[in-house]
Protein backbone atom coordinates (compact mmCIF):
# COMPACT_ATOMS: atom_id res chain seq x y z
CA UNK A 1 0.00 0.00 0.00
CA UNK A 2 0.80 3.56 -0.25
CA UNK A 3 1.78 5.31 2.53
CA UNK A 4 0.85 9.63 2.53
CA UNK A 5 4.32 10.06 2.75
CA UNK A 6 5.34 8.27 -0.48
CA UNK A 7 1.94 9.88 -2.08
CA UNK A 8 3.27 13.33 -1.07
CA UNK A 9 6.71 12.31 -2.61
CA UNK A 10 5.36 10.91 -5.97
CA UNK A 11 3.26 14.06 -6.60
CA UNK A 12 6.18 16.26 -5.84
CA UNK A 13 8.28 14.17 -7.75
CA UNK A 14 5.66 14.11 -10.78
CA UNK A 15 5.03 18.07 -10.95
CA UNK A 16 9.08 18.62 -11.08
CA UNK A 17 9.29 15.78 -13.82
CA UNK A 18 6.52 16.98 -16.11
CA UNK A 19 6.75 20.56 -15.56
CA UNK A 20 8.66 20.69 -18.78
CA UNK A 21 6.70 17.73 -20.43
CA UNK A 22 3.44 19.98 -21.06
CA UNK A 23 2.33 20.35 -24.62
CA UNK A 24 0.08 23.23 -26.27
CA UNK A 25 -1.95 22.68 -29.33
CA UNK A 26 -4.89 25.32 -30.78
CA UNK A 27 -4.73 26.99 -27.05
CA UNK A 28 -5.18 23.54 -25.47
CA UNK A 29 -2.43 22.51 -22.53
CA UNK A 30 -2.23 19.06 -21.83
CA UNK A 31 -0.27 18.65 -18.60
CA UNK A 32 0.33 14.81 -16.78
CA UNK A 33 0.23 14.98 -12.83
CA UNK A 34 -0.06 13.02 -9.54
CA UNK A 35 -2.64 10.44 -8.96
CA UNK A 36 -4.73 11.89 -5.82
CA UNK A 37 -7.97 10.18 -5.88
CA UNK A 38 -9.04 11.76 -2.65
CA UNK A 39 -9.31 14.88 -4.18
CA UNK A 40 -9.97 14.04 -8.02
CA UNK A 41 -11.34 10.68 -8.23
CA UNK A 42 -11.76 10.92 -11.82
CA UNK A 43 -7.86 11.64 -12.50
CA UNK A 44 -8.70 14.64 -14.92
CA UNK A 45 -8.87 18.40 -14.93
CA UNK A 46 -10.25 20.68 -17.15
CA UNK A 47 -9.36 24.28 -16.65
CA UNK A 48 -11.80 26.42 -19.52
CA UNK A 49 -10.01 29.35 -18.24
CA UNK A 50 -6.87 28.58 -19.58
CA UNK A 51 -8.23 25.42 -21.79
CA UNK A 52 -5.72 23.17 -19.24
CA UNK A 53 -6.72 19.56 -19.89
CA UNK A 54 -4.35 17.66 -16.61
CA UNK A 55 -4.66 13.87 -16.62
CA UNK A 56 -3.62 11.83 -13.25
CA UNK A 57 -1.57 8.81 -13.36
CA UNK A 58 -0.25 6.61 -10.57
CA UNK A 59 3.09 4.79 -10.22
CA UNK A 60 2.85 2.13 -13.28
CA UNK A 61 1.00 4.47 -15.16
CA UNK A 62 3.35 6.76 -14.89
CA UNK A 63 6.57 4.11 -16.04
CA UNK A 64 4.73 4.00 -18.86
CA UNK A 65 4.93 7.24 -20.00
CA UNK A 66 8.64 7.09 -19.37
CA UNK A 67 9.12 4.46 -21.41
CA UNK A 68 6.98 6.10 -24.26
CA UNK A 69 9.43 9.13 -23.67
CA UNK A 70 12.42 6.79 -24.47
CA UNK A 71 14.38 6.74 -27.98
CA UNK A 72 13.67 3.23 -30.06
CA UNK A 73 10.86 2.00 -28.39
CA UNK A 74 8.65 0.51 -31.43
CA UNK A 75 5.77 -0.98 -28.43
CA UNK A 76 5.26 -0.23 -25.19
CA UNK A 77 2.80 -2.88 -23.50
CA UNK A 78 1.16 -1.96 -20.37
CA UNK A 79 0.16 -5.35 -18.89
CA UNK A 80 -1.87 -5.53 -15.85
CA UNK A 81 -4.21 -7.11 -13.87
CA UNK A 82 -7.86 -6.05 -13.83
CA UNK A 83 -9.00 -2.82 -12.65
CA UNK A 84 -5.47 -1.15 -13.08
CA UNK A 85 -6.61 1.55 -15.28
CA UNK A 86 -4.75 0.49 -18.58
CA UNK A 87 -7.44 1.40 -20.84
CA UNK A 88 -7.67 5.09 -19.34
CA UNK A 89 -4.05 5.15 -19.91
CA UNK A 90 -3.81 4.40 -23.33
CA UNK A 91 -6.25 6.22 -24.32
CA UNK A 92 -5.41 9.68 -22.20
CA UNK A 93 -1.96 8.97 -23.67
CA UNK A 94 -3.74 8.58 -27.49
CA UNK A 95 -5.87 12.33 -26.86
CA UNK A 96 -2.73 13.80 -24.85
CA UNK A 97 -0.33 13.16 -28.71
CA UNK A 98 -3.86 14.18 -30.85
CA UNK A 99 -3.97 17.80 -29.44
CA UNK A 100 0.33 17.69 -29.12
CA UNK A 101 0.10 17.13 -33.08
CA UNK A 102 -2.44 19.55 -35.21
CA UNK A 103 -3.40 17.97 -38.47
CA UNK A 104 -2.44 14.60 -37.74
CA UNK A 105 -4.06 11.06 -37.76
CA UNK A 106 -3.61 8.58 -35.02
CA UNK A 107 -5.54 4.69 -34.60
CA UNK A 108 -7.33 3.45 -31.28
CA UNK A 109 -8.34 -0.45 -32.32
CA UNK A 110 -10.58 -2.30 -30.26
CA UNK A 111 -11.22 -6.40 -30.40
CA UNK A 112 -13.90 -5.99 -32.55
CA UNK A 113 -16.38 -3.02 -33.10
CA UNK A 114 -19.40 -5.05 -30.91
CA UNK A 115 -16.82 -5.00 -27.74
CA UNK A 116 -14.88 -1.62 -28.36
CA UNK A 117 -18.01 0.27 -28.94
CA UNK A 118 -18.75 -0.05 -25.44
CA UNK A 119 -15.06 -0.88 -23.79
CA UNK A 120 -12.54 0.78 -25.90
CA UNK A 121 -14.27 3.22 -27.78
CA UNK A 122 -16.41 4.46 -24.99
CA UNK A 123 -12.96 5.01 -22.46
CA UNK A 124 -11.41 7.44 -24.96
CA UNK A 125 -14.53 9.20 -25.14
CA UNK A 126 -15.15 9.50 -21.36
CA UNK A 127 -11.23 10.71 -21.25
CA UNK A 128 -11.77 13.89 -23.59
CA UNK A 129 -13.31 17.05 -21.34
CA UNK A 130 -16.56 18.03 -21.17
CA UNK A 131 -19.97 16.39 -19.49
CA UNK A 132 -21.59 13.34 -20.66
CA UNK A 133 -18.65 13.05 -23.59
CA UNK A 134 -19.05 9.19 -23.14
CA UNK A 135 -22.40 9.04 -24.00
CA UNK A 136 -23.57 7.97 -27.77
CA UNK A 137 -27.41 7.35 -28.40
CA UNK A 138 -29.36 7.63 -31.59
CA UNK A 139 -29.89 11.69 -30.54
CA UNK A 140 -27.09 12.28 -28.83
CA UNK A 141 -22.95 12.44 -29.69
CA UNK A 142 -21.05 12.92 -26.87
CA UNK A 143 -17.35 13.55 -27.75
CA UNK A 144 -19.04 16.22 -29.88
CA UNK A 145 -19.92 18.18 -26.77
CA UNK A 146 -16.14 18.45 -25.68
CA UNK A 147 -14.40 21.49 -26.06
CA UNK A 148 -11.67 19.98 -27.95
CA UNK A 149 -13.59 17.85 -30.10
CA UNK A 150 -14.71 19.48 -33.71
CA UNK A 151 -16.96 16.51 -34.80
CA UNK A 152 -17.54 12.90 -34.35
CA UNK A 153 -18.67 10.88 -37.27
CA UNK A 154 -19.85 7.52 -36.11
CA UNK A 155 -20.61 5.92 -39.37
CA UNK A 156 -16.97 6.69 -40.85
CA UNK A 157 -16.12 5.98 -37.07
CA UNK A 158 -13.85 9.11 -37.01
CA UNK A 159 -13.05 11.69 -34.14
CA UNK A 160 -11.56 14.97 -35.08
CA UNK A 161 -9.93 17.28 -32.26
CA UNK A 162 -10.45 21.40 -32.88
CA UNK A 163 -7.08 21.33 -34.29
CA UNK A 164 -7.29 19.21 -37.15
CA UNK A 165 -5.82 15.88 -35.97
CA UNK A 166 -8.32 12.88 -36.75
CA UNK A 167 -8.20 9.67 -33.92
CA UNK A 168 -9.69 7.27 -36.40
CA UNK A 169 -11.85 4.21 -34.39
CA UNK A 170 -10.71 0.62 -35.71
CA UNK A 171 -10.74 -2.96 -35.07
CA UNK A 172 -8.52 -5.29 -34.93
CA UNK A 173 -11.17 -8.12 -36.65
CA UNK A 174 -10.91 -5.82 -39.92
CA UNK A 175 -7.44 -4.65 -39.46
CA UNK A 176 -6.49 -4.81 -43.09
CA UNK A 177 -8.63 -1.87 -43.53
CA UNK A 178 -6.56 0.74 -42.08
CA UNK A 179 -3.32 -0.74 -44.45
CA UNK A 180 -4.02 2.44 -46.93
CA UNK A 181 -3.38 5.08 -44.20
CA UNK A 182 -0.72 6.76 -42.39
CA UNK A 183 -0.61 7.12 -38.53
CA UNK A 184 1.67 9.34 -35.96
CA UNK A 185 0.84 6.29 -33.20
CA UNK A 186 -1.63 3.97 -32.33
CA UNK A 187 -3.16 2.48 -29.21
CA UNK A 188 -3.78 -1.67 -29.04
CA UNK A 189 -6.38 -2.39 -26.64
CA UNK A 190 -6.62 -5.81 -25.16
CA UNK A 191 -4.36 -7.42 -27.87
CA UNK A 192 -3.88 -10.78 -26.01
CA UNK A 193 -7.48 -11.12 -27.73
CA UNK A 194 -6.70 -10.68 -31.05
CA UNK A 195 -5.66 -14.01 -31.93
CA UNK A 196 -3.40 -14.82 -34.58
CA UNK A 197 -4.13 -12.20 -36.98
CA UNK A 198 -1.89 -9.50 -34.16
CA UNK A 199 0.98 -10.84 -36.49
CA UNK A 200 -0.13 -9.56 -39.77
CA UNK A 201 -1.28 -6.38 -37.94
CA UNK A 202 2.05 -5.61 -36.48
CA UNK A 203 3.70 -5.69 -39.81
CA UNK A 204 0.84 -3.68 -41.00
CA UNK A 205 0.84 -0.55 -38.63
CA UNK A 206 5.10 -1.20 -38.68
CA UNK A 207 4.89 0.09 -42.41
CA UNK A 208 1.96 2.64 -41.61
CA UNK A 209 3.96 4.89 -38.50
CA UNK A 210 5.33 7.23 -41.04
CA UNK A 211 3.65 10.68 -42.91
CA UNK A 212 2.26 12.77 -40.15
CA UNK A 213 3.06 13.88 -36.99
CA UNK A 214 3.61 11.84 -33.94
CA UNK A 215 6.19 9.79 -31.36
CA UNK A 216 5.71 7.04 -34.17
CA UNK A 217 4.87 4.41 -32.15
CA UNK A 218 2.54 2.05 -30.14
CA UNK A 219 0.84 1.75 -27.01
CA UNK A 220 -0.14 -1.86 -26.02
CA UNK A 221 -2.52 -1.99 -23.12
CA UNK A 222 -3.73 -6.07 -21.98
CA UNK A 223 -4.45 -8.72 -19.34
CA UNK A 224 -2.18 -11.47 -20.25
CA UNK A 225 -4.59 -13.79 -21.77
CA UNK A 226 -2.05 -17.15 -21.84
CA UNK A 227 -0.11 -18.36 -24.64
CA UNK A 228 -1.02 -16.47 -27.42
CA UNK A 229 0.44 -14.54 -30.12
CA UNK A 230 0.50 -11.45 -27.72
CA UNK A 231 2.72 -13.70 -25.55
CA UNK A 232 5.07 -14.62 -28.29
CA UNK A 233 5.72 -11.20 -29.23
CA UNK A 234 5.90 -9.48 -25.76
CA UNK A 235 7.61 -12.38 -24.47
CA UNK A 236 9.60 -14.28 -26.72
CA UNK A 237 10.05 -11.73 -29.03
CA UNK A 238 9.17 -13.64 -31.93
CA UNK A 239 6.72 -13.34 -35.31
CA UNK A 240 4.84 -15.84 -36.58
CA UNK A 241 7.64 -17.88 -38.44
CA UNK A 242 9.66 -17.72 -35.33
CA UNK A 243 11.92 -15.58 -36.54
CA UNK A 244 13.02 -12.33 -34.19
CA UNK A 245 11.01 -9.56 -34.69
CA UNK A 246 14.13 -6.93 -33.94
CA UNK A 247 11.60 -4.09 -32.73
CA UNK A 248 12.41 -2.02 -29.56
CA UNK A 249 9.95 -3.61 -27.03
CA UNK A 250 9.04 -2.43 -23.37
CA UNK A 251 6.85 -4.13 -20.87
CA UNK A 252 5.76 -2.04 -18.08
CA UNK A 253 3.67 -4.43 -15.37
CA UNK A 254 1.28 -3.67 -13.24
CA UNK A 255 -0.79 -5.03 -10.21
CA UNK A 256 -4.45 -4.71 -9.53
CA UNK A 257 -3.30 -4.23 -5.68
CA UNK A 258 -1.30 -1.05 -5.99
CA UNK A 259 -3.77 1.09 -7.81
CA UNK A 260 -4.97 3.70 -5.78
CA UNK A 261 -7.92 4.35 -7.52
CA UNK A 262 -9.25 1.29 -6.19
CA UNK A 263 -11.33 1.18 -2.84
CA UNK A 264 -9.34 -1.46 -0.51
CA UNK A 265 -12.73 -3.77 -0.37
CA UNK A 266 -12.65 -4.06 -4.13
CA UNK A 267 -8.94 -5.12 -4.03
CA UNK A 268 -9.95 -7.36 -0.86
CA UNK A 269 -12.55 -8.96 -3.24
CA UNK A 270 -9.80 -9.53 -6.28
CA UNK A 271 -7.58 -11.61 -3.84
CA UNK A 272 -9.99 -13.24 -2.48
CA UNK A 273 -11.36 -14.58 -6.55
CA UNK A 274 -7.90 -14.57 -7.93
CA UNK A 275 -5.12 -15.39 -5.30
CA UNK A 276 -3.95 -18.92 -4.66
CA UNK A 277 -5.79 -19.95 -8.66
CA UNK A 278 -4.04 -20.24 -12.11
CA UNK A 279 -5.40 -16.78 -12.86
CA UNK A 280 -3.68 -14.91 -10.58
CA UNK A 281 -0.88 -13.63 -12.66
CA UNK A 282 -2.60 -12.48 -15.26
CA UNK A 283 -5.27 -11.48 -13.33
CA UNK A 284 -3.48 -9.45 -10.39
CA UNK A 285 0.13 -8.41 -11.10
CA UNK A 286 0.33 -7.76 -14.80
CA UNK A 287 1.58 -11.07 -16.20
CA UNK A 288 0.36 -13.87 -18.73
CA UNK A 289 -0.85 -17.41 -17.57
CA UNK A 290 1.73 -20.10 -18.22
CA UNK A 291 2.21 -21.62 -21.23
CA UNK A 292 1.17 -24.76 -20.16
CA UNK A 293 3.96 -28.23 -20.23
CA UNK A 294 6.77 -25.67 -20.49
CA UNK A 295 10.11 -27.52 -19.27
CA UNK A 296 11.18 -24.38 -17.93
CA UNK A 297 7.79 -22.69 -16.53
CA UNK A 298 10.02 -20.57 -13.94
CA UNK A 299 11.52 -18.53 -16.39
CA UNK A 300 10.38 -15.22 -17.25
CA UNK A 301 11.91 -12.10 -18.23
CA UNK A 302 11.00 -10.17 -14.92
CA UNK A 303 13.14 -12.41 -12.80
CA UNK A 304 16.26 -13.52 -14.95
CA UNK A 305 16.67 -11.04 -17.86
CA UNK A 306 19.14 -7.86 -17.43
CA UNK A 307 20.45 -5.74 -19.28
CA UNK A 308 23.61 -6.79 -20.97
CA UNK A 309 25.77 -3.98 -18.65
CA UNK A 310 23.61 -4.98 -15.59
CA UNK A 311 24.72 -8.81 -16.09
CA UNK A 312 28.46 -7.84 -16.65
CA UNK A 313 28.51 -5.50 -13.64
CA UNK A 314 26.59 -8.57 -11.50
CA UNK A 315 29.85 -10.04 -12.17
CA UNK A 316 32.65 -9.63 -10.11
CA UNK A 317 35.65 -7.04 -12.18
CA UNK A 318 38.41 -9.41 -10.82
CA UNK A 319 36.52 -12.69 -11.23
CA UNK A 320 37.62 -14.32 -14.84
CA UNK A 321 35.76 -17.98 -13.79
CA UNK A 322 34.40 -18.89 -17.10
CA UNK A 323 32.27 -22.27 -17.87
CA UNK A 324 31.08 -22.81 -21.68
CA UNK A 325 28.50 -24.98 -23.28
CA UNK A 326 28.79 -26.28 -26.43
CA UNK A 327 26.42 -27.70 -29.11
CA UNK A 328 27.91 -28.71 -32.33
CA UNK A 329 24.53 -28.64 -34.19
CA UNK A 330 24.71 -31.85 -35.50
CA UNK A 331 22.64 -29.82 -39.28
CA UNK A 332 21.11 -27.63 -36.44
CA UNK A 333 22.70 -24.65 -35.27
CA UNK A 334 26.04 -24.54 -33.45
CA UNK A 335 26.11 -22.81 -30.24
CA UNK A 336 28.45 -21.97 -27.36
CA UNK A 337 27.28 -20.60 -24.15
CA UNK A 338 29.52 -18.22 -22.04
CA UNK A 339 28.74 -18.26 -18.28
CA UNK A 340 30.47 -16.62 -15.29
CA UNK A 341 29.48 -16.33 -11.64
CA UNK A 342 28.77 -13.17 -9.07
CA UNK A 343 29.92 -12.97 -5.57
CA UNK A 344 26.54 -14.20 -4.12
CA UNK A 345 27.57 -17.69 -6.65
CA UNK A 346 24.74 -16.42 -8.87
CA UNK A 347 25.34 -17.66 -12.90
CA UNK A 348 25.40 -15.38 -15.36
CA UNK A 349 24.22 -15.97 -19.11
CA UNK A 350 26.62 -13.67 -20.49
CA UNK A 351 27.08 -14.42 -24.01
CA UNK A 352 25.83 -16.49 -26.43
CA UNK A 353 27.39 -17.99 -30.33
CA UNK A 354 24.59 -19.66 -32.41
CA UNK A 355 24.92 -20.02 -35.80
CA UNK A 356 23.98 -22.33 -38.84
CA UNK A 357 26.27 -23.78 -41.64
CA UNK A 358 29.53 -22.79 -39.69
CA UNK A 359 32.53 -24.96 -38.76
CA UNK A 360 33.48 -25.39 -35.14
CA UNK A 361 36.76 -22.85 -35.79
CA UNK A 362 33.95 -20.18 -36.46
CA UNK A 363 33.47 -20.69 -32.54
CA UNK A 364 37.23 -20.54 -32.18
CA UNK A 365 37.30 -17.08 -34.14
CA UNK A 366 34.54 -16.05 -31.72
CA UNK A 367 36.57 -16.49 -28.55
CA UNK A 368 39.53 -14.83 -29.86
CA UNK A 369 37.54 -12.12 -31.63
CA UNK A 370 35.94 -11.18 -28.14
CA UNK A 371 39.07 -11.58 -25.87
CA UNK A 372 36.98 -14.31 -24.06
CA UNK A 373 38.70 -15.71 -20.59
CA UNK A 374 40.09 -19.58 -20.57
CA UNK A 375 37.36 -21.78 -18.98
CA UNK A 376 36.33 -25.15 -19.30
CA UNK A 377 33.98 -25.95 -22.36
CA UNK A 378 31.33 -28.63 -21.69
CA UNK A 379 31.09 -30.05 -24.98
CA UNK A 380 28.93 -32.15 -27.02
CA UNK A 381 30.42 -35.73 -27.39
CA UNK A 382 31.73 -34.85 -30.68
CA UNK A 383 35.70 -36.04 -30.24
CA UNK A 384 37.06 -33.83 -33.22
CA UNK A 385 35.63 -30.95 -31.82
CA UNK A 386 36.72 -31.26 -28.45
CA UNK A 387 40.56 -31.84 -30.39
CA UNK A 388 40.01 -28.57 -32.35
CA UNK A 389 39.24 -27.03 -28.52
CA UNK A 390 42.06 -28.42 -26.96
CA UNK A 391 44.87 -28.53 -29.73
CA UNK A 392 43.73 -25.39 -31.70
CA UNK A 393 43.37 -25.30 -35.66
CA UNK A 394 45.69 -23.85 -37.97
CA UNK A 395 43.34 -21.52 -39.53
CA UNK A 396 42.61 -19.47 -36.44
CA UNK A 397 46.40 -18.71 -34.58
CA UNK A 398 44.76 -16.15 -32.84
CA UNK A 399 43.36 -18.75 -30.37
CA UNK A 400 45.01 -20.08 -27.59
CA UNK A 401 44.03 -23.88 -26.85
CA UNK A 402 45.98 -23.46 -23.62
CA UNK A 403 43.32 -21.40 -21.98
CA UNK A 404 40.54 -23.77 -22.80
CA UNK A 405 40.14 -27.60 -21.11
CA UNK A 406 37.21 -29.17 -23.53
CA UNK A 407 35.60 -32.11 -21.52
CA UNK A 408 32.60 -34.23 -22.65
CA UNK A 409 29.49 -32.98 -21.10
CA UNK A 410 27.46 -35.01 -19.23
CA UNK A 411 24.20 -35.01 -21.31
CA UNK A 412 21.55 -36.90 -18.82
CA UNK A 413 18.42 -35.05 -19.81
CA UNK A 414 16.23 -34.93 -16.61
CA UNK A 415 18.97 -34.65 -14.21
CA UNK A 416 20.56 -31.55 -16.03
CA UNK A 417 17.23 -29.86 -16.78
CA UNK A 418 16.60 -30.33 -12.64
CA UNK A 419 19.76 -28.85 -12.39
CA UNK A 420 18.83 -25.47 -14.67
CA UNK A 421 15.28 -25.60 -12.37
CA UNK A 422 16.89 -25.52 -9.42
CA UNK A 423 19.05 -22.42 -10.51
CA UNK A 424 16.09 -20.60 -12.21
CA UNK A 425 14.56 -20.74 -8.49
CA UNK A 426 14.86 -17.01 -6.50
CA UNK A 427 16.21 -18.15 -3.38
CA UNK A 428 16.84 -14.91 -0.52
CA UNK A 429 15.39 -12.60 -2.89
CA UNK A 430 17.88 -13.44 -5.99
CA UNK A 431 17.29 -15.92 -8.69
CA UNK A 432 20.32 -18.57 -9.30
CA UNK A 433 21.00 -17.79 -12.78
CA UNK A 434 20.69 -14.37 -14.46
CA UNK A 435 20.53 -14.33 -18.42
CA UNK A 436 21.95 -10.74 -20.56
CA UNK A 437 19.25 -9.63 -22.45
CA UNK A 438 21.60 -10.10 -25.67
CA UNK A 439 21.21 -13.60 -25.54
CA UNK A 440 18.16 -13.51 -27.40
CA UNK A 441 18.18 -17.07 -28.69
CA UNK A 442 18.18 -18.64 -24.99
CA UNK A 443 15.42 -16.10 -23.72
CA UNK A 444 12.95 -17.43 -27.22
CA UNK A 445 14.02 -21.28 -26.45
CA UNK A 446 13.42 -21.02 -22.25
CA UNK A 447 9.90 -19.51 -23.32
CA UNK A 448 8.97 -22.06 -25.81
CA UNK A 449 10.85 -25.20 -24.98
CA UNK A 450 7.61 -27.81 -23.76
CA UNK A 451 8.09 -31.15 -21.97
CA UNK A 452 6.15 -32.88 -25.23
CA UNK A 453 9.15 -31.63 -27.28
CA UNK A 454 11.89 -33.04 -24.81
CA UNK A 455 14.20 -35.43 -26.57
CA UNK A 456 12.36 -34.83 -30.06
CA UNK A 457 13.29 -33.13 -33.16
CA UNK A 458 10.54 -31.09 -32.66
CA UNK A 459 12.64 -29.31 -30.17
CA UNK A 460 13.71 -26.18 -30.29
CA UNK A 461 16.84 -26.54 -27.70
CA UNK A 462 20.01 -25.90 -28.84
CA UNK A 463 20.98 -23.08 -26.30
CA UNK A 464 18.92 -24.98 -23.84
CA UNK A 465 21.21 -27.85 -24.86
CA UNK A 466 24.31 -26.12 -24.42
CA UNK A 467 23.31 -24.41 -20.82
CA UNK A 468 22.24 -27.32 -19.66
CA UNK A 469 25.88 -29.03 -20.42
CA UNK A 470 27.89 -26.11 -18.74
CA UNK A 471 25.39 -25.83 -15.01
CA UNK A 472 24.60 -30.12 -14.83
CA UNK A 473 28.05 -30.97 -15.97
CA UNK A 474 30.25 -28.57 -13.47
CA UNK A 475 28.21 -28.55 -10.47
CA UNK A 476 28.45 -32.60 -10.81
CA UNK A 477 31.27 -34.32 -8.39
CA UNK A 478 32.61 -38.16 -8.78
CA UNK A 479 30.44 -39.07 -5.59
CA UNK A 480 27.30 -37.56 -7.20
CA UNK A 481 24.92 -40.70 -7.98
CA UNK A 482 23.18 -39.67 -11.33
CA UNK A 483 19.00 -39.98 -11.08
CA UNK A 484 17.13 -42.04 -13.31
CA UNK A 485 17.16 -40.57 -16.52
CA UNK A 486 13.32 -40.52 -17.63
CA UNK A 487 13.70 -38.90 -20.90
CA UNK A 488 17.38 -40.92 -22.11
CA UNK A 489 19.95 -38.36 -23.30
CA UNK A 490 20.08 -36.58 -26.39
Amino acid sequence: MTTPHQLQKEIEGLRDQRADAQAQADGVTVLWGAADPEHRPDGMTWVPETNTLTYDVWAAQRETLDALDEPDRDIVAFLAGYGTGKSVAGARWLIANAITHPGSRFLALGIDFAKARDTTFRILFEQLPGERTGVVTSSYNGPETSPIVADYNRAEHRLTLVNDTVIKLGSADKWNRYAGDEYGAVWLDEPSHYGEDLHDLLEMIGSRLRGVAGPKTMVWTLTGNGYNAAWEILEKREGADGDPIGLGIEVVRASTLENPYLDDATKERFERQYAGTGREEQALHGGFAAASGLVYSGFSRDTHVVTHADAVDAVDDTNDWRIYGYDAGWGDPRVLVEIAKTPTDQLVVLDEFYRTDTHVREVLRWLAAHDKPGGTIYAEHEPSDIDTFDTGDEAVPEHDPREFDAVRAEKSIDAGIADVRERLEVKDGEPGLLISDQCENLIRELLGYKEEQVGTSAAEDHVCDASRYAIHTDQRTPSTPEPSDIFGSV
